[in-house]
């Protein structure tokens, strides 16, 4: 995969043109170019691209320029990438006689996949609203120790009437300030009948979205606003027509790892927790089960229903890997192995027990079992450690690690808290929709 500065200076100048304005009015090129110090030639020759694509709008005159010619949420870097640089896709090994039984092939086609996944779930206005936080930070001036960071955001939150939720996989000194932690379906049972008016959501977009969509009243606050999750933007709901329109006596299983939008376009939501349970409530004979694959699978193997899958997947238990697992077991003879539903079949396969994260929590918890291996992303060991400390619990040798899970911050909530950002809006007739196939999934025991 080759990237150049074509793609970097198409970026900064869409960037340039939306921090001036270019949202609702022309911004000349040349002044773009003169900021970014870059040729302004140089940049015409990459609009022209980018107007073709309609991702810009040129307006001639004296007060002439470029436009957005898409809402800042709705350009993605993936597109850019693609339409700048002459090739995005992983370069073949040269030399190699063994073509498709290639080991480092089929891994590099893999991480092309995952970077192309990424980069399209990543939007003109992420990149911004990160910039803005960065830029707010350094002007801040002051430091803040982690306890200042810690009791600052216990005034706020005490003064804003506001209450913090944490996924098991966030930072530890995030999970050590949390009101309630939990996983996905614990997090949105509580977020439903919570009295304060602010929730304060540290984890990704997609859970941020549901807590909205069953608290519309309240407002919802997501610290990070560039905190996706590819795994929620591999499906669409075009896509998702697509495959009702294949299969139109089939029922719709949708994971919360996706976008409102799409719940909205699904008969009931699940979770890795309750995922068969709600297979098993639906009279339905076939089940399109989106957007996880290995969960679909997992599903799959519970249930006598015929389970059809969408073609999605999370990067960090995707690269959990058999061999990785089996080496742990040689090395810690006496511990059980619990890993996530979302590993791979053949993962899955040599586990103990095969649990959400709340469930491994409280496996952890109640049993006898002294040590563990944990197939799920690293955050989780970190809670297990802190209220297991007799236990011991172990990672595979490459550690499991959501870069989104991780973007979030003490600074981060504090700045949340402080100046009221960044607020969760969602149309309401999506919301309705959304709100139906959340509830029954809630409602699922």
């Amino acid at each position: 995969m080759r990237l150049s500065t074509r793609s970097r200076y198409s970026i900064r100048a869409l960037l340039d043109i939306l921090a001036n304005g270019g949202v609702r009015k022309p911004v000349s090129l040349r002044k773009v170019a003169e900021r970014q110090n870059v040729s302004e030639k140089y940049l015409e020759q990459l609009f022209i691209l980018l107007k073709k694509a309609g991702i810009v709008k040129a307006e001639r005159g004296v007060k002439g320029g470029y436009t957005l010619g898409k809402e800042p949420e709705k350009i993605y870097v993936g597109d850019i990438l693609r339409l700048t640089e002459l090739d995005v896709t992983p370069v073949p090994c040269i030399g190699c006689n063994r073509i498709e039984r290639c080991i480092c092939k089929v891994y590099w086609d893999d991480l092309g996949e995952i970077i192309m996944g990424f980069v399209d779930s990543v939007s003109l206005e992420d990149i911004n609203q990160r910039s803005i936080t960065m830029g707010e930070k350094r002007r801040t001036g002051r430091d803040f120790s982690t306890v200042e960071l810690k009791n600052e955001i216990n005034r706020l939150k005490s003064e804003r009437d506001a209450v913090l939720l944490v996924h098991n996989y966030q930072r530890p000194e995030i999970q050590e300030i949390a009101d309630y932690l939990g996983d996905s379906l614990d997090l949105s049972r509580i977020a439903s009948r919570l009295p304060q008016k602010i929730i304060v959501f540290c984890g990704v977009k997609f859970m941020a979205e549901s807590a909205k969509v069953l608290s519309p009243e309240k407002t919802v606050l997501i610290p990070r606003f560039d905190a996706g999750c590819p795994m929620a933007d591999m499906i669409t709901t075009d896509e998702l027509r697509e495959m009702k329109k294949e299969y139109p006596n089939a029922k719709v299983v949708c994971y919360v790892n996706t976008s409102a939008e799409v719940k909205a376009n699904c008969d009931i939501c699940c979770t890795s927790a309750n995922a068969v349970n709600v297979v098993e409530s639906l009279k339905a004979k076939k089940i399109l089960f989106i957007p996880d694959k290995n969960l679909a699978d997992y599903v799959d193997r519970q249930t006598k229903k015929e389970v059809i899958p969408f073609h999605g997947y999370c990067y960090v238990h995707e690269f959990i890997e058999k061999w990785d697992i089996e080496e742990q077991k040689r090395l810690h003879p006496d511990a059980r192995v619990m890993v996530h539903p979302e590993t791979k079949p053949q993962v899955v396969k040599i586990a103990d027990y095969v649990l959400g994260t709340n469930g491994m929590v409280n496996l952890a918890k109640k049993s006898k079992i002294k040590e563990f291996i944990v197939g799920t992303e690293e955050g989780l060991v970190a809670r297990l450690k802190r209220e297991n400390p007799q236990k011991k619990f172990y990672l595979p040798s490459r550690k499991p690690i959501c870069s989104n899970m991780k973007r979030t911050h003490l600074e981060d909530v504090y700045y949340s808290l402080r100046d009221m950002k960044y607020r969760i809006e969602i149309d309401q007739k999506i919301i309705k929709k959304a709100q139906k196939a959340l509830k029954k999934m809630i409602a699922i025991k």
